[in-house]
């Protein structure tokens, strides 16, 4: 009986903690004049009868109360056709001083990613499908480089770096719904990579335990990414290019989120000041 009761403890427990989305600021030292805050959303997941709305709605009001200069959402908008049609009324106050981007991942490809950029485009974000442009604050240059999901999507890696300056003075960032783009060997040519895809596993399990999954039977908690997979969530580094991988915004619906929380990230490119530091979380 005791077991039962603990067990049914940590079942309630987890769901809750997934139900608990938090803020995280992660600070990157980049090649910026001054401070740059990005908010990084990904796998909203709208579906039928509301599903996600007030979740999306939420995480932008709390992009703008800490002062993001822009905000890019990397993929997965919606899980089903409804989810499209509600698209507008979640998104309609994603604004920043730098403006709105996104790239778009899988569940947009198989639902219809013709309506979903339609929608995005309606309450004015840009997506940037194998496409780049520029950003300035003050004196500092960014790069934008969007490729579409390496999965559904038709990623065009040359055309989606057409013209990026080859500067170690300009960060180029490179959003891409799956992390995979990690191991893509135009991947050298971003600072930093954001990326969603994940859900930090959704359902919790340690990184070995995980790792153990898909060298055993070829996935694990995770949706199937090979970078992902070794590295679900938070900061990583591959070869000189830094990798954000959130963990989403999802609660989850059909397998609800189980110790592992949905979140709002704040990557802070910090001045370099002559010298390379780890990030700080």
């Amino acid at each position: 009986m005791g077991t039962l009761i603990i067990l049914f403890g940590l079942l309630v427990t987890g769901v809750a903690v997934g139900r608990w989305t938090r803020v995280r600021v992660v600070t990157i030292p980049a090649p910026v004049s001054e401070p740059v805050r990005i908010a990084v959303l990904a796998d909203i997941h709208l579906s039928g009868g509301g599903f996600g709305v007030e979740q999306a709605r939420y995480c932008l009001e709390q992009a703008r109360r800490h002062h993001a200069d822009l905000i890019v959402l990397v993929g997965d908008f919606v899980s089903t056709r409804a989810g499209v049609e509600a698209l507008p009324d979640a998104l309609r106050d994603a604004h920043a001083p730098l403006g709105v981007y996104a790239v778009l991942g899988n569940h947009d490809h198989w639902v219809d990613a013709t309506q979903v950029k339609q929608r995005l485009h309606q309450v004015g974000i840009q997506v940037l499908e194998n496409r780049n442009l520029q950003l300035r604050k003050g004196a500092t240059r960014l790069v934008l480089v969007g490729v579409d999901d390496l999965w559904s999507g038709r990623p065009d890696w040359q055309r989606a770096f057409a013209g990026v300056p080859a500067s170690d003075r300009v960060p180029v960032i490179l959003l891409s719904h799956n992390p995979d783009a990690a191991l893509h060997p135009a991947h050298k040519r971003a600072f930093l990579i954001l990326s969603g895809h994940t859900h930090g596993g959704q359902v919790w399990v340690p990184v070995w335990l995980n790792r153990l999954l898909i060298r055993l039977f070829g996935r694990g908690v995770t949706p199937k990414t090979r970078y992902g997979g070794q590295h679900p969530y938070g900061v990583t580094r591959q070869n000189n290019t830094w990798v954000y991988i959130t963990s989403g915004v999802t609660v989850g619906r059909a397998v609800p989120r189980w110790f592992t929380r949905p979140e709002i990230a704040l990557i802070e490119l910090t001045p370099l000041h002559g010298r390379k530091r780890s990030p700080q979380r």
